[in-house]
């Protein structure tokens, strides 16, 4: 069906699905600047995937082709078109056998590591499961905190394990317990500087970007508003006591809606542990 721009009217325009597709030449040149884009953001640590430059382009073509049969239609809260494409194409980069999700929400991250890794075992770990939709049948579900479950019984090799932290947890201390329990690659959601932590609900204080910051000095106060409340933080040494220091490789992923223009991603960051 083709719809002629001029006669859309808002309630067509709202049941259209996104993401938007343009036609031919003009969806391979918005594909052509991600790739560049999210290949500059990978450049700065190692993955070892030597062939990226050729591989890229396809894992963005197949995703744009994947996410309109997503099952999780609104994620809100959730991870948006632009943090599920990078979601993709790093489950693909590193291609774990293992996948460890501390915040599962409704489901659509554990959808999308799925299509990215098809056999991967999956651990999904949240202490509330009721807002989910989509069950993955081959994954195993836990309605706890992950550092309540003896994982020893359930990984055998953490180097080619991956967690992705999206619980709104202190990202100081999901780091040390990263750490703890073995893990080489962690992946963060809602990494907000100390000046955009309004962005989110209950944000992850203190943020890895916020660790990463030298102007933030301890037992500065923030302060902020968000939805008519007032809240306040007070950055404390003892806060990431124990974090920065088994940090081998830091990397904040750039926000791809500066090229398509989608709703901003949150700052996704990925994290390489020291041995």
């Amino acid at each position: 069906m083709t719809i002629d721009i001029e006669n859309l009217d808002t309630e067509t325009a709202e049941a259209l699905v996104s993401p938007s597709l343009l036609d031919g030449e003009l969806q391979k040149r918005l594909e052509c600047k991600l790739v560049d884009l999210m290949a500059s953001g990978l450049s700065g640590f190692e993955h070892g995937c030597d062939d990226l430059a050729d591989r890229l382009p396809a894992w963005v073509s197949e995703f744009y082709a994947l996410y309109p049969s997503r099952v999780v239609r609104d994620n809100s809260g959730g991870s948006g078109f632009n943090d599920s494409l990078w979601l993709f194409v790093l489950a693909r980069l590193f291609d774990p056998e293992i996948i460890v999700e501390s915040g599962v929400h409704k489901g659509h991250s554990s959808w999308i590591f799925r299509q990215a890794c098809p056999n991967v075992r999956l651990f999904c770990f949240d202490i509330t499961l009721k807002k989910l939709i989509h069950l993955d049948e081959n994954a195993e579900y836990f309605e706890k905190d992950w550092m309540e479950e003896d994982l020893n019984d359930l990984l055998e090799n953490y180097d080619k394990a991956l967690i992705f932290f999206d619980d709104h947890i202190n990202h100081a201390r999901r780091i040390r317990e990263a750490k703890a329990r073995g893990f080489r690659w962690a992946l963060f959601d809602d990494n907000l500087p100390a000046e955009a932590i309004y962005a989110t609900g209950g944000p992850p204080l203190p943020t890895l970007a916020m660790m990463m910051d030298p102007s933030l000095q301890p037992g500065c106060e923030l302060a902020w508003t968000r939805k008519g409340k007032a809240y306040k933080y007070r950055y404390k040494a003892e806060d990431v006591q124990g974090a920065i220091e088994v940090i081998e490789t830091y990397t904040m992923l750039p926000d791809l809606a500066q090229v398509n223009h989608y709703s901003l991603g949150s700052g996704l960051s990925v994290v390489k542990l020291k041995r």
